[in-house]
């Protein structure tokens, strides 16, 4: 791909990325294109619709969810990592509506299945290490994430172990800036 071409990709896939997650799935195409600095042609050459372009956001934002998810399962500390990626998805939630808007459209994507097993290992991990409590399984943790978007704290409270177990460390919580 020529340089200037591959300008023109970044700059549509960046400026696709901030309008789907500041407007939602319907976001138009034009905008998308006044943003990138390019013409509605240009987007289309590309993407030939509006779902290719939606579809290849997505897949950017779950590959970052997947290092964020390969990231956590390198963490010595099996609480400390759920922590960590438990955030991160939650926060990518609060500020993405395409996320919020495009569940479904996520789970064709094929970053999904890769994404899927490393959060239940995470989850698997925590557990083992008493930080997470054991009568959820990671379906079910998971679905807790719009709430913890607004209340990251008060439903991480909720999903910890048993009492006597250690709390997550503290310094997990300023990891994504809160």
């Amino acid at each position: 791909m020529r340089a200037d071409a591959q300008r023109n990709l970044d700059r549509v896939l960046g400026a696709a990325a901030e309008c789907f997650a500041e407007h939602g799935v319907d976001v138009t195409v034009d905008e998308v294109a006044r943003r990138a600095g390019v013409g509605h042609g240009t987007v289309f050459r590309r993407f030939p619709t509006k779902e290719a372009l939606l579809d290849a956001v997505l897949g950017k934002e779950l590959d970052r969810m997947v290092l964020l998810a390969q990231a956590a399962l390198m963490e010595d500390d099996a609480g400390a990592g759920f922590e960590l990626f438990f955030r991160a998805v939650a926060d990518g939630y609060a500020r993405n509506r395409a996320l919020v808007e495009s569940k479904e459209r996520c789970q064709e994507l094929p970053q999904m299945p890769v994404l899927q097993e490393a959060a239940h290992e995470i989850v698997r991990r925590a557990q083992k290490a008493g930080a997470l409590r054991r009568d959820l399984d990671a379906e079910q943790v998971f679905d807790l994430v719009p709430a913890a978007s607004a209340y990251p704290d008060v439903i991480l409270d909720g999903l910890r172990g048993q009492p006597g177990v250690k709390r997550l460390r503290p310094e997990t919580r300023s990891v994504l800036g809160r």
